[in-house]
């Protein structure tokens, strides 16, 4: 089990409390609920409550639980997410990920140093001027 720590880059707030990274999120119809993901990098599972429909290629905006910023405002792209993870050592990265629901990409972003993961990362990766690392 990873022992990474994940935060909101708003607030600080902790989005992990136990073994999941807790989100909220709003779909394009403004139905609100929680989902939970993997703190896994490239691990792609949510579980959710099976009331809170995310249909595949919507986008899906997702907020801080604690502060309820909109994650979402990081980049131009407004597909794109971002929190906080600091790792085993203390070294904190950027997390960066798509928020259209099925679309399985995510970006570390330490300093100069970027890495994918995801079968759909490439959609993103020249966004930092990288070339995916397959």
């Amino acid at each position: 089990m990873e022992k990474n720590d994940f935060l909101c880059p708003h607030c600080r707030g902790h989005l992990r409390p136990n073994n999941k990274i807790i989100l909220s999120a709003r779909t394009p119809d403004n139905k609100v609920g929680l989902i939970l993901l993997s703190p896994e990098l490239g691990e792609y599972s949510v579980v959710k409550h099976d009331s809170f429909k995310l249909t595949e290629g919507d986008h899906i905006d997702i907020f801080c639980p604690v502060c309820h910023a909109d994650l979402g405002t990081y980049h131009e792209n407004k597909n794109l997410a971002k929190i906080i993870m600091i790792d085993e050592k203390g070294i904190e990265s950027d997390i960066v990920f798509s928020e259209i629901a099925g679309q399985k990409s995510t970006c570390k972003i330490h300093g100069d140093q970027i890495e994918d993961f995801g079968e759909d990362a490439s959609i993103y990766t020249n966004l930092w001027g990288a070339t995916p690392k397959y």
